[in-house]
């Protein structure tokens, strides 16, 4: 049974991590202190220095602890899933959508300049997320589920289209814009309403598609 020091410190510990994850995601690195930090978590700030040397490990801790949920939700969609298979890659990419709007503090944790410099992917767990995205990719190749090509290239593509579709919305309301229920304008929605240009492209299919295309698309 654990001792009652011990679950005060976790407890500590658990609102010294949720008070610095909620400053991170109101601002960045340069605006929170751990004078702040204490002052959120309404805790001194002699309390925080017991589990952090400073305030580059504690955010360091904050950026991996959410960095790990965010891993596992990865993996776990795609679980069930048979490898090689291109609804692997699509899962990834529901997954990602469904941890930035149920989670999005802990998504502009990840996914916004929070430390004074970028963080390499390297360097990361993982690689935050792109080794799995890009092992599916592969697989999905070999298993001829998808094009042959260069899977860092396609990978990179496929996150961006993603990341593009839940940062766009949280920055733009797209309701009196788009043709759609309003139900239909949110970030999983517009991921699958839009798979069908992602998996066949933009190639006109027909000259009514060409006689509407894009102008000055030279065709």
């Amino acid at each position: 049974m654990p001792s009652s020091t011990g679950t005060r410190a976790a407890t500590t510990l658990h609102r010294i991590v949720d008070a610095t994850r909620t400053l991170l995601a109101r601002g960045d690195y340069r605006s929170i202190s751990m004078r702040a930090v204490a002052a959120e978590a309404g805790i001194t700030a002699g309390a925080i220095y017991k589990h952090f040397a400073n305030k580059r490990h504690l955010v360091d801790h904050v950026c991996l602890s959410a960095l790990e949920d965010f891993e596992a939700e990865l993996a776990r969609a795609i679980t069930p899933l048979a490898p090689g298979s291109f609804d692997r890659v699509i899962a990834l990419g529901a997954a990602y959508i469904q941890f930035a709007t149920e989670r999005p503090e802990h998504f502009k944790i990840l996914f916004t300049p929070v430390r004074p410099d970028p963080t390499r992917l390297r360097d990361l767990p993982g690689e935050g997320g792109y080794r799995l995205l890009r092992e599916c990719v592969a697989e999905a190749m070999d298993s001829g589920a998808i094009r042959k090509g260069d899977p860092d290239l396609a990978a990179f593509l496929l996150w961006s289209r993603v990341h593009g579709i839940v940062t766009v919305l949280m920055a733009c309301d797209f309701r009196e814009s788009l043709p759609f229920p309003e139900a239909d304008i949110t970030p999983l929605r517009l991921f699958e309403r839009s798979r069908e240009f992602l998996w066949k492209g933009f190639e006109p299919r027909s000259d009514s598609d060409k006689a509407v295309g894009p102008v000055g698309d030279g065709r």
